[in-house]
């Protein structure tokens, strides 16, 4: 057997509680963090700028809506905005929406008179060869498609117009030139137009900034660029001109983007589905790298944070049905709350019927 060893020098009792206390200090200190560390998107209680303390020092909270037709809406569409006002109006006090306009696009917007002149750009469009939305096989679907869904209301087409593919805008209030929404109780002011591009929307958006100071600008854009070939360059270029341009106006404002939800023609276009996949990239990076302290810029993924189907979230592939409006609103409704801490996230599950 062989001889026990001496025991080797270690620490007494007296020191190795010393040790333990030392360890816990040291974890209360820096490591606490592990217990009661703040989820992704959740405000820090600890930090006196928590997302919604901004808010105080404002008699009024100014909200701006930017985009193109899926923002602007039709005569007869309530809008995501709608259900955005709806939602954030009993929980923000002295809410305000903002912007140059306020009315739902018009049959003229959409279907430009232009269009029916015979010229051959113009025809190439009616043919569906131009953007979607126009003419056959456009995003608007066609009459019996819109007509199904929701009757039309309106005035038949002018004399000597071809009325297919003329888009039905339906108006149950039965106003005859289809400016009104199906439910006019919210805030209308907006920054939307029908086919805008983000090219477009970057020329003006600083004026508009300046005139109308919002605190805070939500961006849904970018579908109308990519209907045609476009590098990855040129588009983050005009992501990035578009926040300096409303920054410069209000060096504070707070940028929300929406990534841009596929569209059916994704479907048969592979070109256009892989632009959109880049865009939606360039969109992320874009925010992240541009959000200062002073003016966060957030984005955040729509169609997958509301399981977006543009086969059942859309009346024709693009633009949103009732159901595709909520998810809309419910994306943006809790990116505010959690990017900016504007009003409570939606209430789930969201009230959609098939």
């Amino acid at each position: 057997m062989a001889p026990r060893q001496a025991p080797r020098p270690g620490l007494g009792r007296p020191a190795r509680l010393a040790g333990v206390l030392t360890l816990l200090l040291a974890l209360v200190g820096s490591g606490l963090w592990l217990v009661t560390r703040v989820g992704p998107g959740d405000p820090d209680p600890t930090d006196d700028r928590a997302p919604g303390a901004w808010m105080e020092e404002r008699s009024r909270v100014r909200v701006m809506l930017a985009g193109d037709s899926m923002t602007h809406g039709a005569g007869g569409d309530r809008t995501w905005r709608f259900h955005l006002w709806n939602h954030l109006d009993p929980h923000v006090e002295n809410l305000d929406f903002v912007g140059p306009y306020s009315d739902p696009a018009t049959p003229e917007q959409i279907i430009p008179p232009e269009l029916f002149g015979g010229d051959e750009d113009a025809e190439r469009d009616a043919e569906g060869e131009g953007e979607p939305g126009v003419g056959q096989g456009g995003h608007l679907g066609s009459p019996e498609e819109r007509r199904a869904e929701r009757p039309f209301a309106g005035p038949a087409p002018a004399e000597g117009l071809d009325p297919s593919g003329f888009p039905d805008l339906p108006d149950p209030s039965g106003a005859p030139d289809g400016r009104t929404y199906r439910d006019p109780d919210f805030d209308q002011d907006h920054n939307a137009r029908w086919g805008r591009t983000l090219a477009d929307a970057l020329t003006t958006i600083g004026a508009d900034v300046a005139t109308h100071q919002p605190d805070v600008l939500c961006v849904l854009i970018g579908i109308n660029d990519l209907l045609h070939p476009i590098t990855a360059e040129e588009m983050e270029q005009r992501l990035r001109a578009y926040v300096q341009a409303a920054r410069e106006s209000n060096p504070r404002i707070r940028v929300l983007f929406a990534e841009a939800p596929p569209i059916t023609l994704a479907d048969k276009d592979q070109g256009f589905a892989l632009r959109v996949y880049v865009y939606n990239e360039l969109v992320r990076s874009v925010a992240a790298d541009t959000a200062t302290e002073e003016s966060p810029v957030a984005s955040f993924d729509l169609a997958g944070a509301e399981s977006w189907d543009p086969h059942t979230d859309t009346y024709d592939g693009t633009h949103p049905n009732d159901g595709g409006e909520m998810k809309i609103a419910a994306g943006f409704a809790d990116a505010l709350s959690r990017e900016f801490g504007l009003g409570p996230a939606h209430a789930r599950p969201l009230p959609i019927h098939p």
